[in-house]
């Protein structure tokens, strides 16, 4: 608490209790309580109006004490001092009421020491303390939200703390730098005649710095109170003051960051008292308040300079933006603008890495100190390139060649200026070529297509020619059992002719053909399976997609067609395990995503075949699928040599490889991306673990999602 004395305003009637409760207020230990006691209401509100008081005891037996009517009233006057009643006899029913209407607290008079006066009434004004500050600052803070301009904000704040802190007059004063002089700004009373002249006076006043109390306040940058500007040594308007009955004045200064913006200037027509607690308030408001206007400045200045200059920039094609130091957007555009998608209100002011170059091409988070946008700030040397990616609103990217280039004020950077081209249609033409060309490479697979049909067509053939001269062969016997069968029917057979028949079918091995020929059937149909299967998964892997709109699909059919058609790339270096999942049909462009699933399955093979030429060893490709909600999951697993740490961001770009030369051509991925994400509305995602191996994982929605018009960024 305070050192200084608290002043008490007892409201009792009885003579006896006064004292006692007078006695045990002086009894207390770390309080000072000066104790003002009247016996009446109407006593009490003249009292209210004379002089400042810390807190209120009432006892409601008093004669005019009109019971909670009267007490209501009692704490409009009180403002935000705190009110106790005070009771001989405990009434719970009049307790509840009482706190009920807006009193702190409720004691009986004979239950209380000096120990137990002194915490209720400590307590009871920190708590009214805490609350009248918090409800100026959200008074101050809604001012604030509320004010479409500076001046109806200034108006505002000053309304709010004179009304609330009971001060007669606000003022608010602006330094001009550039004439190193502060001048009145605005100003607010309560209506009174008395204030006119002081207030014109204000209006054609300035100060130097330390000239007055305006300008004491801008030298010292602390708060300043005067009790009686009348016997004040530097306070310069005392004439007009004592006209307009000013006593107390206090100033508090409107800061910013290191800096001072302005000073606030309170007065009063009676002497005032600032505690510390208050002192530091209204020095917090003063921070927010200069921090306010200063921005408010700032916008106003940018809109000015704005108007003319966006006339100038809206009329190039190209998009253009400024940041200042901080990477803030200061003007943008409108060709910038409508590529982003936003609008110009929504841009300025806003963290240029932020709003469009936070996030990479892939997905992953860019930060800002890798960004040489906001490099450039640090280091003020220019920076250009022909591909890059910016974010816009909703959440697609914009293919973009740019140039940036710092502003100097003297050598210090305050700011830069970027302009940039949308190649979003180039990105485009491009991304369509490198799917035609990647198209056409698929024939590259054809030669082991043809050897897996070639194996089969191979034992068919062979079998067909065994069964060729078994027939022959068996051809014989045959004709020998028809001459049987017609001498059965003309009588007897000789047994010339059965040993006949028993030559030829040892000549035949006719024991071994009756049991090779239907194993030899049986390995013809099964080969001629085995051509179908390929033959349906080629002609299934090749769908081709003739309408733009997406259709739906059996994607585990789909994974199990391109299995078999890029087995001639994966047989040889790992063995293939499948964990298929139910899956709901998936609306999409199936011919897209059976490239997608070939270059994953190709690109594992030979991630696996890399590590086979040291260990000699197979590996393993795992393709598992599932539903995950609204979405399916497909996961492609080897166990390769993983992706080094320092190309993962890469991965993605076009032409990037890791692969030896001629092996291969760096857009598998980079189009399996552009199909998933940018044609899918899915993600294309890869955990990977050096020495452990990569799994790539596609999650797309099963439903249709619109496709962006933009090129994906790969």
């Amino acid at each position: 608490m305070d050192p200084r004395a608290l002043n008490v305003l007892l409201v009792i009637a009885d003579p006896q209790d006064e004292a006692d409760i007078r006695q045990k207020l002086g009894g207390a230990r770390s309080t000072l309580f000066a104790v003002h006691a009247v016996p009446s209401l109407a006593q009490a509100f003249k009292l209210i109006a004379e002089q400042p008081l810390d807190v209120f005891l009432i006892d409601l037996a008093v004669p005019d004490s009109d019971g909670i009517s009267g007490l209501q009233r009692l704490i409009a006057a009180a403002h935000y001092a705190p009110v106790i009643i005070i009771t001989s006899i405990y009434d719970e029913s009049q307790a509840l009421e009482v706190v009920r209407a807006g009193a702190d607290d409720y004691v009986v008079k004979s239950r209380m020491n000096a120990a137990a006066f002194e915490r209720v009434l400590s307590y009871a004004i920190e708590r009214h303390g805490v609350r009248r500050q918090t409800d100026l600052q959200l008074a101050v803070s809604r001012v604030l939200a509320e004010s479409q301009n500076l001046p109806e904000a200034c108006d505002g704040i000053l309304r709010v703390l004179c009304e609330s802190l009971k001060f007669d007059l606000g003022e608010i004063w602006r330094i001009d730098n550039s004439a190193n002089l502060m001048f009145h700004a605005r100003s607010w009373c309560v209506p009174s005649r008395r204030h006119l002249q002081f207030q014109a006076l204000s209006h054609i006043s300035h100060f130097r710095c330390g000239e007055g109390l305006p300008g004491r306040v801008w030298q010292t940058r602390l708060p300043q109170w005067i009790d009686d500007v009348t016997e004040s040594d530097y306070f310069t308007r005392i004439p007009a003051a004592t006209a307009a009955g000013i006593r107390g004045a206090f100033a508090v200064p409107l800061s910013l960051f290191q800096g001072i913006f302005g000073v606030m200037t309170f007065f009063s027509h009676e002497r005032k008292r600032i505690d510390e607690q208050l002192n530091n308030f209204l020095m917090s408001i003063g921070n927010q308040m200069g921090q306010f206007m200063a921005r408010k400045v700032a916008e106003e200045e940018r809109e000015q300079i704005g108007r003319e200059l966006v006339l100038i920039l809206d009329s190039t094609s190209e998009g253009i933006y400024g940041v200042n130091p901080a990477g803030s957007i200061t003007f943008i555009n409108q060709s910038a603008a409508r590529a982003f998608g936003f609008s110009r209100e929504e841009a300025v002011g806003k963290n240029s890495h932020a709003l469009f170059h936070h996030t990479r091409a892939d997905g992953t988070p860019y930060p800002e100190s890798e960004c040489p946008l906001s490099n450039l700030l640090h280091t003020g040397k220019s920076y250009s390139t022909d591909l890059d990616y910016f974010c816009k609103v909703d959440g697609s990217h914009l293919a973009v060649t740019y140039s940036a280039t710092p502003m100097f004020e003297g050598t210090q950077v305050s700011g830069a200026v970027v302009s940039f081209t949308d190649i979003s249609e180039k990105r485009q033409m491009e991304i369509e070529l490198r799917h035609a060309q990647k198209l056409e490479a698929v024939g590259g697979l054809a030669a082991g297509i043809a050897h897996e049909i070639n194996t089969p067509i191979q034992f068919i053939g062979d079998n067909t020619r065994f069964l060729q001269d078994s027939f022959r062969d068996t051809l014989e016997m045959i004709t020998k059992y028809e001459e049987i069968s017609q001498q059965v029917r003309n009588g007897a057979v000789s047994a010339e002719l059965l040993q006949h028949l028993d030559a030829i079918c040892t000549k035949i091995e006719w024991t071994f053909l009756k049991t090779e020929i239907p194993k030899a059937l049986e390995q013809m149909m099964d080969g001629v399976k085995r051509v179908a299967t390929i033959v349906r998964a080629m002609k299934d892997f090749s769908h081709v997609d003739r309408s733009a709109d997406k259709t739906a699909a059996d994607l585990n059919q789909a994974i199990e067609s391109t299995l078999i058609v890029s087995r001639n790339e994966t047989k040889y270096v790992a063995d293939v395990q499948t964990d298929l999942g139910v899956l709901p049909p998936v609306f999409c462009h199936l011919g897209d995503l059976n490239q997608v699933f070939l270059n994953l399955f190709v690109n594992a093979a030979h991630a696996i075949g890399d590590v086979m030429k040291v260990t000699g060893q197979k590996g393993r490709i795992t393709v598992a699928t599932r539903e995950d909600g609204d979405y399916v999951v497909v996961t492609v697993r080897d166990t390769g040599t993983g992706i080094p740490e320092g190309v993962r961001g890469k991965i993605f770009d076009p032409f990037f490889t890791t692969k030896e030369v001629g092996k291969g051509s760096g857009q598998g991925l980079a189009l399996a991306r552009a199909i998933v994400v940018e044609k899918h509305g899915g993600t294309l995602t890869f955990e990977t673990e050096m020495g452990q191996g990569t799994t790539f994982c596609v999650r797309l929605p099963t439903h249709a999602v619109p496709a962006p018009k933009e090129v994906p960024v790969l």
